[in-house]
């Protein structure tokens, strides 16, 4: 049973795809050349660690002798800064030199290495996006100047600073200049400084290692008991390359410095491949990873994401370096210990969890490249729950085909064009709530609160001030397998339920100004679930003006008891009591 090494090897051999006929699948915004490269480079973070105590047995896989050949025959493809996305895959190439030294080289003539060496060098000469990739040039030059190989020191230090530049404190980075806290902190920053501080001797990879250390004491809160990492963010495609930061720390002998005992890590690997082993991820002629999460689906993905590209969840599979004799491999899962609340201010998350899922009420985070698919959806949803997962929009026109879960949109008067927060303004953390300034249109502005109730339940309020009539529409979760034609909603004048045998999903409004209703949405628009769904709403027509709207939201996979709240504002305060429990929120005053 996975994590069992013999187990997590079978899992690796399935996931290789037979030959590399499926490259035909889908395009990227990269040649067809470089993601020929990245389709022999991405499985070798599964297959060098699995062969790691023999490297000759890498010449048993298609994918190596294939990349064997480009090098002996010195075909690779040119580096260049148009063709730098072949930096992102050159990192298990550094990762092979810095960690196996000679005996990984040797697997090439002493004319394919000198040729190699002098490729990868190449990676000196380009531009680099400001941002996780700067770790590619320190992995790189790193290992080489480990083994005594051509380098440079100069772009050396100029990638440590850069990476310096983005560190935030307490463990965390941001992935450039921006609001971006998403998993390329745990499977991009931490997983190669992990890597680095292994091989190198220069004394940042230390620093590198306690970042990690500090990092795991939020991460762990990411996943649920049963298995699931929170879906957030970009480039949720790579799925269990969520684990990899696990690996690392485990490989680095990092986590006995943590207050995370190896069985409690051992848990979060083995229930998430287990979830993942239970999801249609693969395709069943190519047996390539698909492009999707719970399955495959292209609304999900980035212009980055090629066929092979996938295969970067297999950075989880470094942890078969770890011999069959580790206590790792001996030792029993321990049970995931969830916190009722846990607050996160550098991710801006307010996090709540029951034994069944983990919600994140967001208000720091969006997204500020333009060029992201779906970066609303991604980043600015108030609630992101590792169950029930999110909607991506389908269309620009109809509410039907928006993703209104977790979101307050707006849409002109008989428009029927929805928007909604992509950006935020001004934000602030407190241990009770956060709260976020926004814009539509940057003439509709927003504040809003979002205040975390229980494990299912959450409050939002929001400050509208609009200079023209809009329809304001609201919504929950979006409850999975519900269909308009086989079920049927709860609705009061007040309060949305919609229930099934996937749980429940509320919504509730808690003044006297909107009206429940429910939005069905289509096949393949929630990233867990390519059934329908559908989602509780709450809609009202505002005139120019300004508002206050208040709202309860809750969901589970399981039906609970919904708690009473009474909402009240006053000229300076919101007072809130539910669940026996008294808050007062004083309004926010952005400057």
């Amino acid at each position: 049973m996975i994590p069992e090494k013999e187990a997590l090897l079978k899992y690796l051999q399935l996931l290789l795809p037979e030959d590399q006929s499926y490259l035909n699948q889908t395009g990227s915004s990269y040649l067809a050349e470089i993601r020929e490269l990245e389709s022999l480079l991405r499985p070798l973070w599964g297959l060098l660690p699995a062969c790691s105590e023999n490297l000759a047995e890498l010449n048993n896989f298609d994918t190596f002798t294939k990349l064997q050949k480009c090098v002996e025959e010195q075909t690779l493809p040119k580096i260049s800064t148009a063709n730098r996305q072949i930096a992102v895959e050159i990192g298990v190439l550094s990762y092979g030199i810095g960690q196996f030294g000679k005996d990984f080289l040797a697997l090439f003539s002493y004319s394919g290495q000198n040729y190699l060496i002098s490729w990868l060098n190449q990676l000196n000469q380009i531009e680099f996006p400001a941002g996780n990739w700067y770790f590619f040039l320190i992995l790189l030059n790193g290992a080489l100047k480990e083994q005594g190989l051509t380098y440079s020191e100069e772009r050396l230090d100029f990638a440590k600073a850069g990476i310096e530049s983005f560190y935030l404190g307490e463990g965390w980075y941001s992935d450039g200049k921006n609001n971006q806290r998403d998993y390329y902190v745990a499977f991009a920053f931490h997983f190669y400084g992990l890597l680095y501080s292994r091989f190198s001797t220069d004394p940042q990879g230390e620093e590198y290692r306690q970042r990690a250390i500090a990092f795991a004491e939020d991460y762990y809160y990411w996943f649920d008991g049963e298995g699931r990492s929170l879906p957030f963010g970009r480039s949720l495609t790579y799925r269990f390359a969520h684990l990899s930061f696990w690996s690392a720390l485990i490989l680095s002998d990092a986590y006995k410095e943590s207050t995370l005992s190896l069985e409690a890590i051992k848990g979060i690997i083995g229930r998430n491949l287990r979830f993942w082993q239970k999801q249609p991820i693969t395709l069943p002629k190519e047996k390539n990873l698909s492009i999707g999460y719970g399955y495959q689906n292209l609304l999900l993905s980035e212009d980055y994401n090629a066929p092979a590209s996938p295969m970067w969840a297999f950075k989880a599979f470094v942890l078969l370096e770890l011999p069959a004799n580790h206590l790792f491999w001996q030792l029993p899962e321990e049970g995931y210990q969830e916190q009722a609340l846990v607050v996160q201010p550098q991710p801006g998350f307010h996090l709540t969890q029951t034994k069944e899922q983990t919600i994140a009420l967001s208000n720091l985070q969006y997204c500020q490249n333009q060029q992201l698919y779906h970066q609303s959806e991604k980043y600015t949803k108030f609630a992101y729950s590792s169950y029930f997962g999110f909607n991506f929009t389908r269309d620009n026109q109809e509410i039907e085909a928006f993703a209104i879960d977790s979101t307050l949109a707006f849409s002109v008067k008989g428009h029927q064009q929805y928007q909604t927060r992509r950006k935020n303004i001004a934000t602030k953390t407190y241990p009770e709530y956060s709260v976020s300034r926004w814009s539509v249109w940057e003439e509709l502005f927003v504040t809003t609160y979002l205040i975390p109730i229980d494990g299912n339940s959450h409050i939002r309020i929001h400050q509208i001030a609009t200079p023209f009539a809009v329809e304001a529409i609201e919504g929950g979760f979006a409850l999975h397998e519900w269909n308009k034609k086989y079920n049927q909603p709860q609705l009061q004048q007040r309060t949305a339920l919609l229930e099934n045998n996937q749980g429940y999903s509320l919504i509730k409004e808690l003044q006297d100004q909107r009206q429940a209703g429910v939005v069905a949405q289509g096949p393949n628009s929630n990233l867990y679930s390519a059934e329908k769904n559908a989602i509780p709403v709450l809609t009202v027509m505002l005139t120019a003006g300004k508002y206050t709207l208040a709202t309860f939201v809750s969901g589970a996979p399981h039906v609970s008891s919904i708690p009473e709240v009474r909402f009240k504002e006053q000229s300076d305060s919101y007072e809130i009591e539910v669940a026996a429990k008294k808050i007062k929120i004083m309004k926010e005053r952005f400057v």
